[in-house]
């Protein structure tokens, strides 16, 4: 068996792609994998239509002086959302955390940056991780350290764990296009935020408020829905799905229905963690986590995440001489 290494990271997302990094300013050989075509995760934008939509990640923020250099050293092209965020009773949601922002080429951008550089295996899925001698045996490897980026019951997959470190729960996107601009309410605001257990939409997004993103005279929303929505219909094709959200949306920013002209959906299995399921895992020497399975998910906490498990790794080497 071959013995590579030191390091192995699973999952090119934000949190594996910072950890990466900051073993790679230590001296530390990494090799990254990741089982689809690119990197990101759910930090996820797509063409569509012609425009620029993000399908994972709406927004960020900054607050720590850590993710602000990082910002403006490495990504530079960010930029503020001005419109306001509004509950259910049309009043503001503040933004405690700071100005929300985007990249103007994509929220998933970030993550490409992050990937320069670095040994990076696309489309490259990595099942099972097991001890062996001189450490952890990857895909016919052996590496010192193993640290997984995955959603929690992926790294409990990963590492044969009796249950994951946190729960997830699914959710089902719709992107909706409507001919025209400032359509609705569309112009008084960036996103409408609903509660918890309210059917079926969970939070709506106008990409129009990213300037530089929609292309043409056109209206683009991003639809998420509610966790009980999604969990009924995950199995369910667009076509079933996406007529119901939209009619919910229409009727949220008071949208006429006759002016749709394109609709897309997809389903996030393991959109965001339940606060409120953690559990400490036992993981055998040398395996870590990083990411929303033990962190806030945020892109500011999963990227600092990433950066406190390099610490880890660097800490656990040192002790046993890696």
């Amino acid at each position: 068996m071959k013995n590579s290494g030191p390091v192995a990271i699973i999952g090119a997302g934000l949190s594996g792609l910072s950890c990466a990094q900051a073993l790679r300013a230590a001296g530390v050989e990494v090799r990254v994998f990741e089982r689809a075509s690119a990197v990101g995760g759910r930090c996820a934008t797509r063409l569509w239509q012609g425009h620029l939509v993000d399908l994972g990640v709406q927004y960020f923020t900054a607050q720590t002086n850590e993710f602000k250099k990082e910002l403006l050293t490495r990504l530079r092209q960010f930029r503020p959302i001005i419109s306001p965020i509004l509950d259910q009773n049309e009043n503001v949601v503040s933004a405690e955390t700071g100005p929300r922002f985007y990249v103007l080429q994509g929220n998933n951008y970030f993550a490409h940056v992050l990937s320069l550089g670095l040994d990076l295996r696309l489309n490259t899925a990595v099942e099972t991780v097991r001890p062996s001698s001189g450490g952890l045996e990857c895909l016919g490897e052996t590496y010192r350290a193993v640290v997984s980026a995955l959603p929690g019951p992926l790294t409990a997959r990963l590492f044969d764990l009796p249950f994951a470190p946190t729960d997830y729960v699914p959710c089902l996107v719709g992107l909706f296009e409507y001919a025209g601009t400032g359509i609705g309410s569309a112009r008084h605001c960036y996103a409408r935020l609903l509660p918890e257990g309210r059917e079926p939409i969970f939070s709506s997004y106008c990409e129009n408020n990213k300037v530089g993103r929609i292309v043409g005279d056109k209206t683009v929303f991003v639809v998420l829905a509610a966790p009980r929505f999604s969990r009924e219909h995950a199995a369910s094709p667009p076509e079933k799905y996406l007529p119901l959200l939209a009619r919910e949306n229409e009727a949220l920013w008071q949208v006429p229905a006759e002016k749709a002209t394109a609709s897309f959906g997809h389903l996030w299995v393991h959109a965001r963690p339940q606060d409120d399921h953690r559990h400490r895992v036992d993981l055998p020497p040398g395996a870590f986590l990083c990411g929303d399975s033990r962190a806030e998910s945020t892109v500011e906490n999963v990227w600092l995440d990433g950066v406190q498990a390099a610490k880890q790794v660097l800490s656990y080497l040192a002790e046993v001489g890696g």
